[in-house]
């Protein structure tokens, strides 16, 4: 692995690095850390394959967890079971920064796949959405 995280950028302005992959954690777990500008969301989903850790280290979010409204702030952990409906918005004014770890490992093949190389270089969303699905995501509607 090397000595500096890998990053990319997602679709809304999220930047997101890949800190530890698959292959430094013996497949046991994915660590990532984001940061998801003001306003920034992310759709009810749900990863058949991994359970998901979120831990804010800056910002205010609200989350969804199979219907239920969680708020997070500075300093909060949630853990997300596989399979379960979820979904993630940075309600506060500003960047925010979270670590995200996935279990087990596989799902930062995704993001760097389906990721941009610099802030301002064009994002396949259609591309993604289909990357998402090879990777055990499934959005799902009206949650």
């Amino acid at each position: 692995m090397p000595d500096h995280p890998r990053v990319v950028w997602m679709p809304g302005g999220l930047r997101l690095e890949v800190h530890l992959d698959s292959a430094a954690t013996g497949g046991a777990f994915c660590l990532l850390v984001d940061h998801p500008p003001a306003g920034w969301s992310l759709p009810p989903h749900r990863h058949r394959n991994e359970a998901e850790i979120v831990h804010v280290v800056e910002g205010a979010f609200e989350m969804r967890v199979n219907g239920t409204p969680v708020r997070l702030d500075l300093g909060q952990t949630l853990m997300v079971p596989r399979g379960a409906t979820h979904s993630g918005a940075n309600v506060g004014d500003r960047l925010g920064r979270r670590v995200v770890i996935f279990s087990p490992a596989g799902l930062e093949e995704f993001f760097l796949e389906a990721g941009a190389p610099a802030p301002d270089a064009p994002i396949d969303v259609e591309g993604a959405v289909r990357s998402a699905a090879r990777h055990g995501w499934e959005f799902v509607e009206g949650a």
